[in-house]
C-alpha cells in the first residue's frame, strides 16, 4: 500500500470552495499523495494559497499548474493527468469533500480486485449530495457496464483508475459542453472494462453553493451536448435512457413524442416517463434532432 496516487483539481476564483476541498485531501489516511491543482486563470490568490502548501507536508507532493488564459475545465484536468506521476489518479472539484478514507479504500479495493484476477476500468463511490436544505445519498450500482453506463451516468463524476487508461482513451473532450464526465466514462468503460464501486459514501458534492453548476447552464448547451453524446455513442435502444436523463434537469421540457419513446424504452423508463407528467416535464421539445435520423 504505498503506491502514488495522484489527485488533480481544477479550479478558478473559488478560493474559499479550494481551501475545504484542499483540506480534505491532506486529511486523507492514505499516502503517499501527489496533489496537482490547476489555476485555470485565478485571479484571486489561488496561486499564492497553493504555493503556501508546498512543503508543509513530507508524503504529499504538491504541484501548481498555473494558465494565465482561462482554457475550460476540461483543458485543465488533461493538463493535470499529462502531469501525473502517481500510479492511480482521482480528481475531486474545487466545491466538493473527500471523507478521510477515500483515497485508502481506493488502494485497497483495487488492490482486492487484481489478487482476484478481475477485469475491470476503474473504481468509483456513492456520493453525499449536499443540496442546501437537504442531503441525499445517492445509491449506485456496485458494477457499471457499457449498456448500464450508455443508459445514463451511473458512475458519477469522479473515478479512481490509472493516468496511462485516461491518456490511451484521449482523456476528457473539450468539445463537449457538458456532459463531459459522463462521456469519457463511456469510452473508459468500453476500452478496459465495467467500472466497479466500493459501496462507501466517501464523496460530498455540494450543489448548495451560488456558482456555476451543469444543472443551471443553458437547455440549448445541455440539448447540445446529448446530441453529441448521442451521435459518438448510441443507437435507438439508447433513446429513452438519453431522454431520461434530459428531464432531470429542471429547465429542459420535452414533448409527447419524447414521453411515448421513454413509455416504450422498458418498464424503469415507462414509469418515470409517466411520473413526469405531474411536474408537467412535457411541452414543445426543446430536443427535435435527437429524434432525427439515428443508428
Amino acid at each position: 500500500m504505498n503506491d502514488l496516487v495522484t489527485i488533480y483539481v481544477p479550479t478558478k476564483n473559488r478560493l474559499g470552495l479550494l481551501t475545504r476541498a484542499l483540506n480534505s485531501v491532506l486529511a486523507q489516511s492514505y499516502r503517499p499523495l501527489e496533489l496537482i491543482v490547476v489555476s485555470d486563470g485565478a485571479t484571486d490568490g489561488t496561486c499564492d494559497y497553493v504555493n503556501q502548501l508546498r512543503g508543509q507536508h513530507s508524503d504529499i507532493q504538491v504541484k501548481l499548474i498555473h494558465n494565465e488564459q482561462s482554457q475550460g475545465a476540461c483543458a485543465a484536468r488533461n493538463l493535470a493527468i499529462q502531469a501525473a506521476t502517481g500510479r492511480f489518479i482521482t480528481g475531486i472539484d474545487d466545491d466538493d469533500v473527500f471523507m478521510p478514507d477515500r483515497i485508502e479504500r481506493f488502494v485497497r479495493q483495487w488492490h482486492a480486485l487484481e489478487e482476484k484476477g478481475e477485469s475491470f476500468s476503474c473504481l468509483f463511490d456513492r456520493r453525499i449530495v449536499n443540496a442546501g436544505g437537504s442531503v441525499m445519498l445517492w445509491d449506485l450500482d456496485a458494477r457499471v457496464d457499457l449498456p448500464a453506463i450508455l443508459e445514463t451516468n451511473a458512475i458519477g463524476n469522479q473515478v479512481f483508475t490509472t493516468p496511462e487508461r485516461l491518456v490511451e482513451i484521449g482523456m476528457f473532450d473539450a468539445a463537449m459542453p457538458a456532459w463531459q464526465d459522463w462521456e469519457t466514462w463511456v469510452r473508459l468503460v468500453r476500452t478496459f472494462g465495467p467500472a466497479v464501486s466500493i459501496c462507501s459514501n466517501t464523496y460530498l458534492m455540494d450543489i448548495s453553493h451560488e456558482f456555476e453548476r451543469i444543472t443551471l447552464k443553458s437547455p440549448e448547451r445541455i440539448i447540445s451536448a446529448a446530441q453529441l453524446f448521442y451521435d459518438r455513442h448510441c443507437q435507438r435502444r439508447n433513446m429513452a435512457g438519453l431522454l431520461r436523463s434530459l428531464a432531470g434537469y429542471q429547465q429542459i421540457k420535452l414533448s409527447a413524442s419524447d414521453f411515448f419513446t421513454m413509455l416504450g424504452g422498458g418498464r424503469s423508463h415507462a414509469k418515470f416517463a409517466v411520473k413526469q407528467l405531474k411536474y408537467g416535464k412535457y411541452k414543445a421539445s426543446l430536443a427535435p434532432t435527437l429524434h432525427a435520423g439515428g443508428k
